[in-house]
């Protein structure tokens, strides 16, 4: 019974149960107008409970995850377009779009994934059967749930509980879909109904406070049904773990009023203007709030609060999880449990958390079939991460401090002769950076297989660098990724197949770091920098202001919030594109602008030069090597927004696709495309 939710989803998504009754939506005269299926309809579907249930788990494996395929550009996670990943794959989606700045109108619409946008506003390829796990729009999922909540007293054969828990789900699956969209896009078609055959939706585009207050109702209602329950018992954890719960509602409405009350939305002016406004429309309230209040962080502040206060009523069940020693090792551990895998019966801090894509596939062993729930890694690992999609940047290195709570003191140690003694600058850092990229290590990673070799060189030279461990473009910068892939052994030792991944949307960890911005943005800097070290402590760090001084925390709210930034992306970042949704909501331009670099390292013979040819390696016993750096600009698919001049705060959201636009029904693109 092992996680049969997950297969449950797997199953839904590849044999298309009920798919007559979620044909692809055709949005314009007669919005979402698909009616069910002449063998299945909606009397058969919640003529019984099975049935019914098999609908929401469906509208479930639509889920957003930045490591399903579908929400991918071609493949490569929309981290690639933050600060901390470059993609270097030559068939990569930031690298054929967004970086040369080719993103128009029309990419929504193209069948192309090197050319699509990183969101995806209609169904991608209805026609196409292959295309199940495929690009999928957010009125998709929200009409299956509309159906749920507007049908479910149908079921002869389920509790009146059951019923309260599903209608639950169905809200806040909704929610979160809306709110996926509406960091990408901005105000919405808000749909409150599931429309009948022929009818016309004529509302057209909310404003963008509109669809705030639309997605919070809909987060109200889940919260307010009697049989939406806390958590999933622990008895029933194995089977259910993924299921939403109040919780998951609670902790997505923080997230959603943290993105509402940034300076994206919540400004005394427009993020950017029309040249012509569209005919009807008056400002730009699709895409602003019409001024700045500043009570919005007081609204996402409560929310956290709420959090906190009914997982207290409820005996604390979502914790963090904590390190079993206090060394390394366990501060490993317990970080790579927390973001990685699902929760079980022992660990509860992941609140609400999706799924990479699942492909049902065929585990041969001595040319036998053993287990046709093959976890096929296509389209999360494999298809982006191993060949060159999100590779770390030299700058997301530099966000991780030292062990001991201080910031990277290392800013002017790059350059031949800036190291004369020879600095390890990958020596006693935040723990967090080891399980995030790979770097030079007297000890391997767990899960990494070097034939016999016992320390990660990943020198100029070194093992580490060549083919036969690793795609040319996934180390490109110097660096390799680990977070998510815990290894990079031709031979594959199993570590990314060794449990059932759970991808973050929201867990305990960032709820901490909610509450810690809004109160930084409400002049409690101190509540503030606890926050930060409840997150901080799992992993052994000092107080941040107290092991940075010159920062000025306790009074510097500007140097607050720009630290508070720098742990998200340590704790959270590639989780669900958060840095990437961190500095739009947050208006970066600075970060979306500056040149990124790579990283190149040199072993330091014994005589202080570089050694770049012969054997690089490194003997077990012998004195760890000296090194020297050079953190070169990146060239390899440069981002045209770079280029002096050439930006523009378009970039902070993506166009509406022009032929939904075309449809007529209220529709608006946003300023700047």
């Amino acid at each position: 019974m092992k996680k049969i939710f997950n297969y449950i989803l797997a199953l839904m998504m590849s044999t298309g149960i009920f798919t007559a009754c979620v044909d692809d939506i055709n949005v314009g005269n007669a919005f979402l107008e698909k009616a069910p299926g002449v063998d299945v309809n909606i009397d058969t579907v919640f003529s019984k409970a099975e049935y019914a249930r098999n609908f929401l788990w469906s509208a479930y494996g639509q889920l957003y995850c930045t490591y399903t395929r579908g929400n991918m550009m071609n493949g490569t996670p929309i981290d690639a377009l933050s600060d901390s990943y470059h993609c270097y794959c030559g068939w990569g989606g930031p690298k054929q779009t967004y970086y040369t700045g080719g993103l128009t109108e029309d990419s929504q619409d193209n069948p192309n994934g090197n050319f699509q946008g990183k969101f995806a506003y209609k169904t991608g390829n209805p026609d196409d059967e292959s295309n199940g796990d495929g690009r999928v729009s957010i009125y998709e999922t929200i009409r299956k749930c509309w159906q749920i909540i507007e049908n479910i007293e149908k079921v002869p054969d389920m509790t009146d509980s059951e019923k309260s828990r599903l209608r639950g789900e169905a809200y806040t699956i909704m929610a979160s879909r809306y709110f996926d969209a509406f960091r990408n896009f901005g105000g919405l078609c808000l749909v409150k109904k599931a429309f009948a055959v022929g009818e016309g939706f004529e509302e057209g585009r909310a404003t963008a406070f509109q669809t705030v207050e639309f997605i919070d109702s809909l987060i109200l209602c889940a919260i307010n049904e009697p049989g939406f329950i806390w958590n999933i018992p622990n008895e029933d954890i194995g089977q259910w773990s993924g299921r939403l719960t109040r919780a998951s509602a609670r902790a997505l409405r923080a997230k959603v009023w943290m993105h509402a009350a940034s300076p994206l939305f919540n400004n005394n002016q427009p993020y950017i203007t029309y040249d012509k406004k569209p005919t009807g429309l008056e400002d730009e309230k699709h895409v602003w709030f019409g001024k700045e209040d500043p009570s919005l962080w007081t609204r996402c502040l409560q929310y956290c609060n709420d959090f906190f206060t009914d997982n207290a009523a409820n005996g604390n069940y979502y914790q963090l999880v904590q390190p079993e020693t206090q060394d390394e090792a366990g501060y490993r551990a317990a970080y790579r449990h927390a973001y990685r895998y699902r929760n079980d019966e022992t660990h509860h801090e992941k609140i609400f958390d999706v799924h990479p894509s699942i492909y049902l596939s065929d585990d041969v062993v001595n040319g036998s079939v053993v287990n046709q729930w093959g976890w096929g890694w296509a389209g999360f690992c494999i298809d982006g991460l191993r060949q060159g999609g999100a590779v770390p940047t030299n700058e997301l290195m530099e966000c991780f401090g030292m062990q001991d709570g201080s910031n990277f003191p290392y800013e002017n140690l790059y350059g031949a002769g800036n190291n004369p003694n020879g600095i390890d600058m990958f020596e006693n850092r935040d723990p967090r950076l080891y399980e995030t990229m790979v770097v030079p290590r007297h000890n391997l990673p767990a899960g990494f297989d070097w034939e016999g070799q016992t320390y990660t060189d990943s020198w100029v030279g070194g093992l580490l660098a060549s083919s036969k461990f690793s795609n040319p473009d996934d180390i490109a910068s110097g660096y390799n990724k680990f977070k998510w892939l815990l290894d990079y052994c031709s031979n594959n030792t199993g570590r990314m197949n060794d449990d059932y991944i759970g991808v973050s949307y929201v867990r305990l960890a960032e709820l901490y770091l909610i509450r810690a911005e809004a109160k930084a943005e409400t002049g409690d800097l101190p509540g503030a920098l606890d926050d930060l070290h409840v997150v901080r402590s799992r992993v052994g760090l000092g107080r941040l202001e107290e092991k940075n001084p010159e920062l000025n925390l306790t009074s510097n709210k500007e140097n607050l919030i720009n630290e508070i930034l720098r742990e998200r992306n340590c704790e959270i970042g590639a989780e669900c594109g958060d840095r990437l949704y961190d500095m739009v909501r947050r208006m970066r331009q600075d970060l979306f602008t500056k040149p990124l670099h790579e990283i190149r390292i040199y072993r330091l013979d014994e005589n202080g030069n570089r050694m770049t040819e012969g054997d690089t390696s490194w003997k077990e016993g012998t004195p760890w090597p000296k090194f020297e750096y050079e953190k070169p600009q990146i060239t390899n698919g440069t981002r045209r927004w770079w280029d002096p001049g050439y930006w523009t705060n378009k970039w902070y959201l993506d166009p509406v696709s022009r032929i939904e636009i075309q449809k007529g029904y209220g529709l608006t693109q946003n300023p700047g495309w």
